[in-house]
C-alpha cells in the first residue's frame, strides 16, 4: 500500500460527510515544499516512483497535503498501475481539503485492488462529505464484505442509518457484534441511539455500560450513558459519570452545562454554586439562564423563576422546553392567560411529555374553557397510560431476547406477543416476534407478524425480505418480488434482499433482471460465491428462449 504516517490515516478515516465530482487539477503546493537533502538527492540521481512516493510521506508526517500530493502525483504518473500510490494521491489530497479531486485516484486504486479497505474507507469518507450518501454506504458495506468487524465501518453506516430514522437496521447491523464485545464506542453509542429509538432503555444502558467498561474515559459514552439514566429516572447515577467528565474539562461549557442539568434534575445541593458560577461568566447563555429559572421553580420561588425564564425564552425562543415552564410557574402565579400562551407554545415546539397535557388542561379549566380542559386530560391520560405501556413492552423485550439467547423460542414468542400486546405500534417487536415464530415453524404467525410490523413502518427492509422469503417459499413469486424490491428500495445496500430478489427473477425466466440484482449483489460482495454461481448458471441459459421453456 505504501507508507505514510499512522495520524495522517486516522485524521482522514475520522471524517464527516457533502457531494461533487472530481476535478483535475492539483491544489497549489506551497512553495516551502522542499526536500530534505537526502531525498533531493536521491530524486536527482534517480528520480523514481517509489523517491517520489517517499517524499510524499515525508511531507505527510509533517502535516503539509499538499506537499504530499503534489508528490504522490509525480509516483502515480510514473507507475500508474500502482493501487498504493494512487492510494496515497488519494489520501493526501482529501487530507489538502480538496475531497472532488481525491475521487478519481481512490477509484484508481480501487479499480487495481478492490481489495483495499483502506481505500474504500477514505473513498467513502470523501463521498460522505461530499452529499453522495448512497454511494458513501455502498463503500461501507464493501468494507464490511472484506472486514465484517470493522470499526470504521459500522460506525459510518450505523451513523448513516440513523440520519434516516432506520434504527432497527442499525440494531440489526450492530446487535451481533454487540454480542461479541468488540462494538466499538462509537458504534455502541450509535447502537444505544438506536435502543433508545425502540424505547430499550435497558438495553441502551447495558450496551453503553459495557462501553464505556472497554474505555473508561470516553467522553461521548459517558455523555450518552448519562442521557440514558436521566430516561431511566436516575438522576444521581447520571449525575456521578458526568461529574468525572466535567472536573476534566472545566472549561468545556457544554459540559459544565450538561453537567449541571444532571444535578438540578438530581435535587443535587452542588447545582446552585455551579449555576451562579457559570452565570457569572456567561450571563447571556440562555440555557445556563433556563437551569436557573428550573432552581427557583424547584425552590417555589415562581417570581424569580419567570424572569430566568422570560431571558431564556427571549434568547431562545425557539426551545419547547423553557416554554413549558414558563407556562407552569406562570400559573403558579395566577397568570392563567399568560401561561396557556406558552403551555400552547411548547406543544407547537413539539414538547411531548405527558405533563404539558395536565398543565394545559389546568390552564383551559382555569379561564372556564372545561370542554377543552377535558379534551388536554384525556390525552393526559393517554400519553401516560403509552409511558407505562412502553417500560412494560421493554422489560418483556429484554426477558424475550433471553429466552431467544438460551434457544427457548416458544417463550420469546410468548414474551415478544405480550410486549406487542402493551405497545403494538413497534415495528420491532413485531418483527422479533416473527422471528421467533419462524424458529418454532409457526409460519402463519410469522407472516401476520411480519404484516404488522410493515404496517407500523413499510420502510422496514428486513421485515419485507422476510416477507418476500415466505411469499417465495409459497411459490407466490409475484408478490415476493414485490417484498424484495420494497426492501432494496429501503435499504439499497441490502445485499441479501437483492440476492434473493435475483433468485425470484430466475423463477420467472426474467434473466435481464436476474444479472441487473446480482450486479447489486456483487458490487455490495464481490466475492459472494452463490451470487458468482447463479451468474455462472445464467450464462448457459439462451435469455432468447421462451419463458416457459
Amino acid at each position: 500500500m505504501g507508507h505514510v504516517e499512522p495520524w495522517f490515516r486516522a485524521s482522514v478515516l475520522g471524517a464527516l460527510i457533502a457531494s461533487a465530482a472530481p476535478a483535475q487539477r492539483l491544489p497549489a503546493a506551497s512553495s516551502q515544499c522542499l526536500p530534505p537533502p537526502s531525498i533531493a538527492a536521491d530524486l536527482k540521481a534517480h528520480p523514481s516512483a517509489s523517491a517520489y512516493a517517499r517524499l510524499g510521506s515525508w511531507f505527510a508526517g509533517r502535516n503539509q497535503p499538499a506537499c504530499a500530493a503534489h508528490a504522490f502525483s509525480k509516483a502515480v504518473a510514473m507507475e500508474p498501475d500502482s493501487a498504493g500510490y494512487a492510494y496515497l494521491l488519494g489520501l493526501s489530497l482529501y487530507s489538502a481539503g480538496e475531497p472532488r479531486q481525491a475521487i478519481a485516484p481512490l477509484e484508481q486504486s480501487l479499480r487495481i485492488d478492490s481489495t483495499s479497505v483502506d481505500a474504500h474507507l477514505v473513498l467513502g469518507s470523501v463521498l460522505s462529505r461530499l452529499g453522495r450518501r448512497t454511494d458513501a454506504d455502498l463503500q461501507w458495506r464493501l468494507v464490511l464484505s472484506l472486514d465484517p468487524k470493522s470499526s470504521a465501518a459500522l460506525e459510518y453506516l450505523s451513523r448513516d442509518l440513523l440520519v434516516d430514522g432506520n434504527y432497527v437496521s442499525v440494531i440489526e447491523l450492530l446487535r451481533p457484534i454487540e454480542d461479541t464485545g468488540l462494538l466499538s464506542a462509537p458504534a455502541a453509542v450509535n447502537l444505544s441511539v438506536a435502543y433508545t429509538k425502540a424505547g430499550l432503555l435497558t438495553d441502551a444502558h447495558d450496551v453503553l455500560a459495557a462501553a464505556l467498561r472497554a474505555n473508561p474515559t470516553s467522553v461521548p459514552v459517558i455523555e450518552a450513558l448519562s442521557a440514558v439514566l436521566v430516561m431511566l429516572d436516575r438522576y444521581q447515577d447520571a449525575a456521578q459519570y458526568l461529574s468525572v467528565v466535567a472536573r476534566q474539562y472545566p472549561g468545556d461549557l457544554q459540559i459544565q452545562i450538561r453537567y449541571l442539568h444532571v444535578l438540578v434534575l438530581a435535587g443535587d445541593p452542588a447545582a446552585e454554586p455551579l449555576c451562579q458560577r457559570l452565570l457569572k461568566a456567561n450571563p447571556r447563555q440562555w440555557e445556563v439562564l433556563y437551569l436557573m429559572g428550573l432552581l427557583r421553580e424547584n425552590a417555589h420561588d415562581f417570581k424569580a423563576a419567570r424572569g430566568w425564564f422570560q431571558k431564556s425564552a427571549a434568547l431562545n425562543p425557539q426551545y419547547a422546553d423553557s416554554r413549558f415552564h414558563l407556562g407552569v410557574v406562570l400559573l403558579a402565579l395566577d397568570d392563567n392567560a399568560a401561561a396557556k400562551e406558552q403551555l400552547e407554545k411548547a406543544v407547537a415546539l413539539g414538547f411531548r411529555e405527558p405533563q404539558i397535557h395536565y398543565e394545559l388542561g389546568r390552564a383551559y379549566h382555569l379561564l372556564g374553557n372545561d370542554a377543552a380542559a377535558q379534551q388536554q386530560l384525556q390525552q393526559y391520560q393517554q400519553d401516560e397510560k403509552a409511558e407505562l405501556n412502553k417500560e412494560v413492552a421493554s422489560a418483556k423485550y429484554y426477558q424475550a431476547n433471553q429466552a431467544q439467547a438460551a434457544g427457548n423460542y416458544s417463550q420469546a414468542a410468548a414474551y415478544y406477543r405480550e410486549a406487542l400486546s402493551v405497545d403494538p405500534r413497534e415495528p420491532l417487536l413485531a418483527y422479533r416476534l416473527a422471528m421467533a415464530l419462524d424458529k418454532t415453524g409457526d409460519l402463519a404467525g410469522e407472516r401476520t407478524a411480519l404484516e404488522q410490523a410493515i404496517d407500523d413502518n413499510p420502510q422496514m427492509a428486513v421485515a419485507q425480505n422476510q416477507l418476500g422469503y415466505l411469499d417465495f417459499s409459497a411459490k407466490s413469486t409475484d408478490s415476493a418480488i414485490r417484498h424484495f424490491e420494497l426492501a432494496v428500495q429501503a435499504d439499497p445496500g441490502f445485499s441479501r434482499a437483492w440476492m434473493n430478489l435475483a433468485a425470484a427473477f430466475c423463477v420467472q425466466s426474467q434473466w435481464e433482471q436476474a444479472r441487473g440484482a446480482l450486479g447489486h449483489v456483487l458490487e455490495l460482495d464481490p466475492g459472494s460465491a452463490p451470487a458468482h454461481e447463479l451468474l455462472r448458471r445464467l450464462d448457459t441459459i439462451d435469455p432468447q428462449l421462451p419463458a416457459h421453456q
